[in-house]
């Protein structure tokens, strides 16, 4: 039997609840709608293809999406341009438009969502763009692929207030087949700020993004601006590019998968950088590059709990008039070069117990030991540290410490690995590299090209699986694995050697030979080995936290679904995330967890939790308010 999972999804945003839904069809009727609508209501799009349609939103709160996500189309000269504050911007596609030099969305102002949007083959200026005077964008589950011009514009564009932080997110979004030269041609997926704004605070996260074939230029992001985080991201199969630090100090680099790419990190310019817990692997012609600079030479770079294997060098910049200067290389594995692990040391590297195994390119200091790190394949393809490695709890104290910046929360102590799991908070006892040993935990990315980017462009999950049992409401499929969400579409089709009878169900089986499709309810449970691939948003209602209002903790409850993960952030009225913090969950039973928010100030906050499972790579989410007393 093949079992087919479709999700729909609940988008859940700060503002108020929809008041009045407003169904249009052409630019006509969307001008009508937006000089009707007041906050909270939505401007909805029929399905259809739809041509040089200018969606102009200056006013506030309003939601405007599609009556069936993905099914509105729009070409042309289609853009976007969003002055309103609290809008929300879902569920459309843009594709093979030319709107010459505009922007496809552009973003003036705060507490906007983009999600769920595609846009692909248009030929314009930027795909997207995000204003100096927006703050707290958050750009999520959209895909951007394939522009059609070879100018010297990037394809997501976030500017810098010299002022006030913009505290952006870009989340689970998708970066494809950017065809070009991988010269400085400009077609960077992503920049944040420009030259001119490198002095200035960003503190925007990148994170849990994918990206893939992006050769048009030679920088996957381009860091141009201060204290970024960029976390949790993939970077694959891009054969002339590389994430590079450009103008701007203190950008955080943790978490990331560079697979099989041109390189790994580049940076070029600013100092108090800090790469760490990251996974290298397949690197072509430099793992890590740290130039020889003379607009801007950089200081006080620090490299922590990597592991670098099968790739080309580690470059420290050595050969030139303005090396790199005080570099730390703290508690690494760098193993299996394709020539050898390093290459141009300056000679005044600081190394803290760091583990090599093949040719190390200079002359051995003192802080790298030669060995086996007792690395393994796991069944992903991934290595990881065995359990009699030298690696385990032998990390080395002394490197500098990670800052933290104000109102961005990031682990900056260090206390999870590469994949989340806790380290001891003791330097002395975690491990060398960038993961913990566990005899259970798979290494392997967080995000792929099929739990990234908008649901519905995502391809069928599908497995064999056979029905083993049914009990009352209840169907067995073996091997039984994980619990479908109520109210998941699933599509079967009927294997006739099982011997079930669907014709037997009645109510939410709607029998039509092959397949027959029905909706999982209170009734009915599915249990399979297939892990459904899309992430779904629960309801206010699947979360709860209290005592609400509360003094100085919260208990927070979730239903029974298991996951292994909370990322959790607590947002002000005024969009400010004012704490944010991950939480492992101990078992799969374990269900509530209490926080201290005694630190908060009297107020009502928005509580948002991402509920995941990194071995299924499950994601659900849920978020409610409460009040914090005196």
């Amino acid at each position: 039997m093949k079992i087919i999972l479709s999700i729909s999804f609940l988008v859940l945003t700060q503002q108020l609840p929809a008041q009045t839904r407003y169904d249009v069809s052409s630019q006509a009727e969307f001008n009508t709608a937006h000089s009707a609508a007041i906050a909270g209501d939505s401007i909805v799009w029929a399905s259809g293809v739809y041509s040089d349609i200018f969606m102009d939103i200056p006013k506030n709160g309003l939601i405007v999406t599609a009556a069936v996500p993905g099914t509105a189309i729009f070409s042309g000269a289609s853009k976007v341009e969003i002055e309103g504050d609290n809008v929300t911007l879902s569920e459309l596609q843009f594709i093979g438009g030319n709107i010459g030099t505009s922007h496809v969305i552009r973003i003036w102002g705060s507490d906007v969502l983009i999600t769920q949007i595609n846009i692909k083959d248009y030929t314009c200026y930027k795909y997207l763009i995000v204003d100096e005077d927006s703050r707290r964008t958050t750009i999520s589950y959209s895909n951007f692929e394939n522009r059609l011009n070879l100018d010297d514009q990037n394809i997501l564009s976030i500017l810098v207030h010299n002022t006030e932080p913009g505290y952006h997110k870009i989340q689970y979004c998708s970066f494809k087949n950017f065809e070009g030269t991988g010269n400085d041609l400009g077609i960077e997926p992503i920049r944040i700020g420009v030259s001119t704004q490198a002095e200035f605070d960003s503190r925007a996260i990148v994170e849990y993004c994918y990206f893939t074939n992006c050769d048009g230029d030679g920088e996957l992001i381009s860091n141009k601006a201060a204290q970024n985080v960029i976390r949790y991201n993939t970077f694959e199969n891009n054969s002339k590019a590389e994430l590079v630090l450009r103008h701007g100090d203190e950008a955080i680099v943790y978490g990331n998968f560079f697979l099989n790419n041109m390189g790994g990190v580049r940076v070029r310019e600013g100092s108090n950088h800090f790469i760490y817990n990251n996974y290298f692997e397949g690197l072509d012609k430099r793992s890590i590059y740290l130039q020889n600079e003379s607009s801007d030479p950089l200081s006080n770079i620090h490299i922590y709990f990597n592991t670098i294997i099968n790739s080309a060098e580690v470059i420290l910049g050595g050969n030139g008039s303005y090396p790199p200067t005080n570099v730390t290389f703290a508690n690494n594995i760098f193993v299996d070069p394709v020539d050898q692990l390093f290459e141009d040391p300056t000679g005044n590297e600081t190394w803290f117990g760091n583990i090599s195994r093949g040719a190390l390119g200079m002359t051995a200091p003192g802080g790298i030991e030669a060995t086996d790190p007792g690395l393994t394949i796991n069944t992903e393809g991934f290595a990881q540290i065995t359990d009699s490695s030298p690696a385990i709890n032998s990390a080395v104290a002394g490197y500098p410490a990670i800052p933290g910046f104000k109102g961005l929360y990031y682990d900056s102590l260090v206390l999870l690995d590469l994949m989340g799991q806790e380290r001891p908070e003791s330097v002395d006892l975690k491990d060398i590299g960038s993961v913990e040993y566990s005899a259970s935990l798979l290494v392997m990315p967080h995000v792929t090209a099929e739990n990234t980017g908008p649901f519905y462009l995502r391809d069928e999950n599908t497995t064999e699986v056979k029905i083993a049992e049914t009990v009352g409401g209840e169907i067995i499929l073996d091997p039984a694995y994980d619990e479908y969400v109520i109210g998941s579409v699933i599509m079967a089709t009927a294997v006739p050697a099982s011997g079930f009878d669907f014709g037997s169900w009645s109510g939410d089986v709607q029998r039509d030979e092959n397949p027959i499709q029905f909706t999982v309810s209170e009734g009915i449970e599915i249990d399979a080995e297939f892990v459904p691939e899309p992430l779904s948003v629960l309801s206010d209602k699947s979360m709860s936290v209290y005592p609400n209002p509360t003094d100085d903790s919260l208990v927070v409850e979730w239903p029974d679904f298991k996951f292994t993960n909370a990322s959790i952030e607590i947002i002000s009225l005024s969009g400010k995330t004012v704490m944010e913090m991950e939480k492992r969950l101990e078992s799969p039973t374990d269900f509530s967890f209490s926080i201290d928010v005694a630190g908060l100030k009297p107020g009502t906050y928005l509580f948002k939790t991402i509920f995941y499972s990194k071995k299924n790579r499950t994601s659900f989410t849920s978020q409610v308010k409460f009040i914090k007393n005196q």
